[in-house]
């Protein structure tokens, strides 16, 4: 005969979790959350007052429209109790306050947004400009560039200067071996105010297709200065070639001024025939650097809208570290977190450019900062100390990877201009 021994007494058990409390008050859909359906059906895109973009499945959505402010919270619970599960429904419901999409009665964050934000994992923005008081001026301007005659002038410019810069790439070498250091620094004063206009083109096409612009500054990407525009709410566009319309409108511009600039050079305009060669080659680089995908600039933004799947570049570099994690210290295989074929490769690449731009900015500005004498150069080795311990811990996420925060329903895809968050359909 077998008897049960005695466990511990109640007061040394440890408290079995339970489902997490429902947020007090009687809860409601917070005032100015705009949820905009997708075409597809496939759930919604929903905006926050701050300017934060979320991505929820339909049940989500018609669970939070719902939410109208005439039940308490165990009704809500006692109505979702069928369809969900008392736990799960009280999990939903937490989750809709913890996101900030419910006024329940307590008082809402009504504070400015910041104009300083720092984004992982070496974004540093502040905030100069809000273009979305210029709404109406980049609408139209946005309508008369969109126009057929205009689109069509676009496209022969680009031709001609593509055709001139093929016919004339002797100058163009010329340019760059017996370049000047007087003319870099005219050309450097051109790119400021080409990359304004850069950031100026995005914004114009986002107000076209109908979203708003929420911010435009100076950043300092992976130590490099940078400009940039804040276009989140391309998330609410409908269709995916008119995100990517949004995140090729700034390379246009560069592409527009390329061409020019090689006309020009050509003619020997103002016999300036090295600088505007230069010119050619700054946006050349320009253009080039922002369509790499692997940092989160233009082409991240391209690659996102063709994708039409938040996370890639997250979930990519977490196949890529798992790939890495079972073939040099085997560990045992992970399911792949983005089902694409490149999702390994891709992820390689996000991972390897970042410290390969750290390292070239690093090594830009030893020589200015160590002409500061022992201050300058306490910060070039902090900031060589800091890359080390970065690379110290990727090195140690492929030897003991984790799940990926973004495989989390509720946690935000940290970056550029892409922050959209999921939560469970």
């Amino acid at each position: 005969m077998f008897t049960r021994k005695p466990g511990p007494p109640e007061a040394c058990r440890p408290p079995v979790p339970g489902p997490p409390a429902p947020p007090p008050g009687r809860p409601r859909l917070r005032d100015g959350v705009e949820i905009t359906q997708r075409p597809d059906g496939a759930g919604a895109v929903v905006s926050l007052p701050g300017g934060t973009y979320l991505r929820m499945g339909g049940d989500a959505v018609r669970l939070l429209r719902t939410l109208d402010g005439t039940r308490t919270p165990d009704t809500v619970l006692a109505d979702w109790s069928p369809m969900l599960g008392r736990p799960r429904a009280a999990e939903t419901l937490t989750r809709f306050a913890a996101a900030g999409l419910l006024d329940t009665g307590g008082a809402l964050s009504s504070a400015a947004p910041r104009r300083l934000v720092f984004r992982k994992p070496a974004m540093l923005q502040l905030t100069l400009y809000q273009p979305d008081r210029l709404n109406g001026v980049l609408r139209s301007a946005g309508a008369v560039l969109a126009r057929r005659p205009v689109i069509v002038a676009y496209a022969a410019l680009l031709c001609a200067g593509l055709v001139t810069t093929v016919a004339n790439a002797g100058q163009l070498h010329d340019a760059i071996i017996h370049r000047s250091p007087g003319t870099w620094l005219q050309v450097y004063a051109t790119m400021i105010a080409v990359n304004v206009l850069h950031e100026f083109g995005h914004a114009t096409a986002l107000s076209y297709f109908g979203g708003r612009p929420r911010r435009m500054g100076i950043m300092l990407l992976y130590f490099s200065p940078a400009f940039f525009c804040d276009v989140t709410s391309s998330w609410r566009l409908p269709r995916r070639r008119q995100r990517a319309a949004v995140a090729l409108a700034g390379v246009a511009v560069n592409a527009a001024v390329a061409a020019v600039a090689a006309l020009a050079g050509a003619a020997d305009l103002g016999g300036r025939r090295q600088y505007w060669w230069l010119v050619v080659l700054a946006n050349a680089m320009t253009i080039t650097f922002n369509l790499l995908p692997f940092i989160k600039l233009d082409g991240y933004l391209l690659l996102l809208a063709a994708v039409d799947k938040p996370f890639v570049r997250h979930l990519a570099m977490a196949d890529a570290r798992s790939w890495l994690s079972h073939r040099v210290y085997r560990r045992p295989a992970q399911p792949r977190q983005l089902d694409r074929p490149w999702s390994v490769p891709y992820g390689f690449g996000a991972l390897v450019l970042p410290p390969l731009l750290i390292t070239s900015a690093l090594l830009s500005v030893q020589r200015f900062l160590w002409m500061g004498g022992p201050v300058g150069a306490g910060i070039w080795y902090a900031a060589v100390l800091l890359a080390l311990a970065r690379l110290l811990y990727g090195a140690y996420t492929v030897a003991f990877p984790k799940i990926p925060a973004a495989a989390r329903p509720g946690e935000p895809d940290a970056g550029t201009d892409a922050a959209e968050r999921a939560l469970p359909a």
